[in-house]
């Protein structure tokens, strides 16, 4: 999620055995001395270059090939910048940069969120949703049993969560492109009580399936670690896709949906 600002204090340099490895992989799409300059320097960067839920080829700090999870793991712990590389080809590509011990803390703790963003949703994604046994505020029941050979379309989200109400006129309406699909469920999930929850429902007028969970059902089962979350879970049970952008679910959507 790219919605925190900081102020950045940190230099590399491509020199010596950096600058073989530069000469190998490609160089940076932006010079780490230029994207760290400053806050909106590293703004710039942060949002036009890095698109950590995207298929690409990871390398560690000696240019050895990872797994795109090893390199969100290691952003993860705070102590790691990826460094967007010069696509040799029309693969996209990162490289783990080690920060120094000076480094501001507001820096790590960016970067750790956005490693443990990421990191949650690559753990999600290919793999079996969990199992799951969801009754909505009607009353119907939802379980991985029932839902076989559907594609379900979950969000989680909670009341006093700005964006994830505002985003709610468009889901609406994705509901009603589908609505002659019987093979595709929309489905939410949210913390609040099952009481405030139907009072929302009373005012605002939700058209997915909401169903009261626990916050902790979210972050930890989920790997949730912000608000709004889509999955999309295909006809085998599957996770095609998390992400915390609407957009980005409903193309996903259309997809699977074709």
């Amino acid at each position: 999620m790219k919605a925190i600002l900081c102020f950045i204090v940190i230099t590399f340099s491509f020199s010596g055995s950096s600058a073989a490895i530069a000469q190998s992989l490609g160089k940076p799409v932006v010079a780490p001395q230029t994207a760290l300059k400053n806050m909106a320097a590293f703004m710039n960067y942060y949002n036009a270059h890095l698109y950590l839920s995207e298929d690409f080829t990871a390398y560690d700090t000696k240019g050895h090939t990872i797994s795109k999870g090893e390199l969100l793991k290691a952003t993860a712990t705070g102590d790691y910048l990826p460094l967007q590389l010069a696509a040799k080809s029309n693969k996209l590509s990162y490289m783990l940069y080690k920060l120094g011990k000076d480094t501001d803390d507001d820096v790590r703790r960016m970067l750790k969120q956005t490693g443990l963003t990421f990191y949650g949703c690559y753990q999600m994604e290919g793999k079996p949703f969990p199992a799951f046994h969801y009754v909505d505020l009607n009353g119907n029941i939802y379980t991985s049993e029932n839902t076989k050979g559907k594609i379900i379309v979950l969000k989680a989200w909670f009341i006093s969560c700005k964006p994830c109400v505002a985003e709610m006129p468009e889901l609406n309406k994705l509901t009603e492109q589908y609505k002659n699909r019987k093979d595709i469920v929309f489905i939410s999930i949210a913390w609040d009580s099952k009481k405030a929850l139907e009072a929302f429902e009373k005012r605002i007028g939700f058209k997915y399936a909401i169903v009261p969970v626990k916050a902790s059902y979210i972050e930890k089962d989920l790997h949730g670690t912000g608000y709004p979350i889509h999955w999309v879970i295909n006809k085998k049970g599957n996770v095609v896709k998390m992400t915390y952008d609407a957009a980005e679910m409903i193309q996903v959507l259309r997809k699977e949906a074709a």
